[in-house]
């Protein structure tokens, strides 16, 4: 595994989503730990997914940290934090779409 980073963003969707859901559908690897949190394998990074507002299933509101960055990251920056935004943001894009 690479350094572990710890960065996180807040968000609120527009609507509620069903992130099991997605993550199924998008073949995502996960773990829910209970019906308020999840692991989940994104691009080789390690993330961790917190509601903060409604449970995985009915998702408005949530915390999304990066516990680990992809080993081999692509990403165009030399800087851990600005990979782990991107990393989320990834993340997030594919939640909404």
């Amino acid at each position: 595994m690479s350094k572990s980073v710890d960065v996180s963003q807040q968000y609120t969707f527009t609507s509620s989503i069903d992130v099991t859901a997605i993550l199924d559908r998008l073949e995502v690897q996960y773990l829910d730990v209970n019906e308020h949190r999840a692991i989940v394998i994104f691009a080789g990074g390690i993330l961790n997914l917190e509601s903060q507002a409604g449970l995985l299933t009915d998702l408005e509101r949530a915390e999304i940290t990066v516990y680990d960055l992809p080993l081999n990251s692509d990403r165009n920056t030399t800087n851990e934090t600005e990979a782990a935004i991107e990393l989320i943001e990834d993340f997030r894009n594919q939640l909404s779409n």
